[in-house]
């Protein structure tokens, strides 16, 4: 999925419906840097998301893992 705002084209293939304050959160970010940035909404679209393409959830879980990982070490 690529924001409008880098190119991304109004089909169907490339829109997700997301609520109001998620998606004014990831604005023009691509998906893994919006889970990356924020994982809660990661694990919630893992936890949520029914029918999503394989990669694009592979790559939520990569994002999510890498920034507790990261913050993990920072606390440490």
């Amino acid at each position: 999925m690529i924001p409008l705002s880098r190119g991304g084209s109004h089909l169907p293939g490339n829109l997700v419906s997301a609520c109001q304050p998620c998606n004014q959160m990831k604005g023009a970010l691509l998906p893994t840097e919006f889970f990356a940035r924020y994982p809660a909404a990661g694990q919630n679209f893992m936890r949520f998301a029914r029918a999503v393409h394989r990669q694009l959830k592979r790559g939520a879980r990569r994002a999510v893992s890498l920034a507790y990982a990261q913050a993990y070490q920072q606390a440490a």
